[in-house]
């Protein structure tokens, strides 16, 4: 005749592979929608551009200025929070 399946499959051990094959996947899910949310808020509204000038290729516009992308240029202070105190 045929067979009865006996496994109960509300038991405890059944629910956890469940969650454990489930939950990844939901995380993943998250982490993914929080990436996209990042990046579509991190955008700047004007990029810049680079120019050729006499004293060589110059960033114009965008969100950074040249100091903050080339420590070497600018202020040495503009970087520390201490200077700023005063």
């Amino acid at each position: 005749m045929g067979t009865t399946d006996t496994r109960d499959t509300t038991s405890p051990d059944t629910r956890r592979s469940w969650i454990a094959r489930v939950l990844p996947l939901v995380l993943a899910a998250l982490l993914a929608v929080a990436a996209v949310g990042t990046v579509g808020a991190a955008g700047c509204d004007e990029p810049g551009t680079y120019v050729d000038t006499p004293d060589g290729i110059a960033l114009v516009g965008g969100c950074f200025s040249p100091g903050k992308i080339d420590p070497m240029m600018g202020d040495p202070a503009d970087g520390d929070p201490a200077a700023r105190r005063g």
